[in-house]
């Protein structure tokens, strides 16, 4: 049994082949990755409103009485609970977005 040189050529070329493929698909997925990631940062800007929320919930108080007062102040509370969804859905979306 002879030493096939051929062989073990074709073999070592094929594992570089591949782990040049392997390189090329995960330089392209950390791109896609860093621009989806950046785009959700300048496209969805989900921020801590509390600060300018409990403003406009003061001026609603002092502005507005009875129930037209508790439908303004119970429309801004559901406003705030809906957003920190999005900001926990974006959080989540932001986190899933990972290339091994």
């Amino acid at each position: 049994m002879g030493f096939d040189l051929d062989w073990w050529d074709n073999y070592w070329e094929k594992q570089r082949q591949k782990e040049d493929l392997r390189t090329e698909i995960k330089n392209e997925l950390l791109s896609e990755a860093e621009l989806l990631t950046y785009h959700l940062e300048h496209c969805y800007a989900v921020g801590n409103l509390s600060e300018r929320h409990r403003t406009i919930v003061n001026q609603v108080e002092h502005n507005f009485d009875g129930q037209a007062n508790k439908a303004l102040i119970q429309r801004f509370e559901e406003n705030q609970t809906k957003l920190l969804q999005l900001k926990m859905i974006y959080e989540m979306l932001q986190d899933s977005i990972k290339v091994r």
